[in-house]
């Protein structure tokens, strides 16, 4: 299906979040739009119509919907991956954190739809990386049981290795997220043992898995993240391919890499 025309919603519904978000109850099961609103706000969508009419104009300026479809389009046909509702909006510019962990740009992945948020300043390699991780996902998705449905804290840590290490392949490792350099192999073994490990099989839509991903709270700053790239990248030194690694179960990916406690 790829990009649909989100730009053109915008303009007709005077950015409202809400009246956007009304188009979107179609493609999810039993979902009001206050409910997908809600949950898109959480991953970087923008969070007013004011904020909507003042990055419109320079998101189209920028030809993003143009650039963002050839971008997907590209990535689809080299991964020959399946072919899904692609929404591009424009991201919340005032949400800190994703500033600092993303450069400014957001998105979430389903199986069977993808979501961008982003802001007319964001330049292709920028846009390709975000792409190219979110993509990944979809294509993981599609591999796990249930769509990935009931999806495991360990499936979403060795999803988000999987998706960086792929930006990284892909577009580059300068694009890949600042998180991935946070941390030394002690402290991503200490917050193995303490933290994902013993919760590896708590729902991946859990609050704790969010937290323990983002590190929330008391938890250490991106933390899940972390370890999902470790992992990975472990993986990949032991002379393991990220394609054959897409098809692998997480436990056993945990395993190869010679995480404790992974049987």
């Amino acid at each position: 299906m790829g990009l649909l025309p989100t730009d053109r919603w915008l303009e007709e519904d005077e950015g409202d979040p809400f009246r956007l978000c009304a188009r979107l109850v179609p493609f999810f099961a039993k979902a009001s739009a206050r409910d997908i609103f809600s949950y898109l706000r959480r991953y970087g969508m923008y969070r007013s119509a004011q904020q909507a009419a003042r990055l419109l104009p320079r998101m189209r300026e920028q030809r993003l919907w143009a650039r963002v479809g050839r971008i997907y389009e590209r990535q689809r046909s080299a991964w020959k991956g399946p072919d899904v509702p692609v929404f591009l909006l424009p991201a919340d510019d005032r949400n800190g954190k994703m500033k600092r962990e993303f450069q400014g740009k957001g998105g979430v992945a389903f199986a069977d739809k993808l979501f961008f948020f982003l802001l007319p300043d964001h330049r292709d390699e920028e846009i390709a990386a975000l792409v190219v991780h979110e993509y990944n996902h979809v294509c993981r998705l599609k591999r796990l049981p249930n769509d990935g449905r009931d999806a495991t804290l360990l499936d979403a840590v060795v999803m988000e290795g999987l998706a960086e290490h792929a930006v990284a392949e892909t577009v580059g490792d300068a694009q890949c997220a600042s998180w991935t350099r946070y941390y030394g192999e002690r402290e991503i073994e200490q917050f193995w043992r303490r933290y994902i490990a013993p919760n590896r099989d708590v729902s991946a839509s859990h609050p704790l898995s969010a937290r323990l991903l983002y590190g929330l709270g008391s938890y250490p700053n991106m933390g899940g993240y972390a370890v999902g790239y470790a992992i990975v990248r472990r993986c990949l030194e032991r002379g393991h391919s990220l394609t054959e690694l897409m098809g692998i179960e997480a436990r056993q990916i945990a395993a190869l890499a010679g995480f404790a406690d992974a049987e």
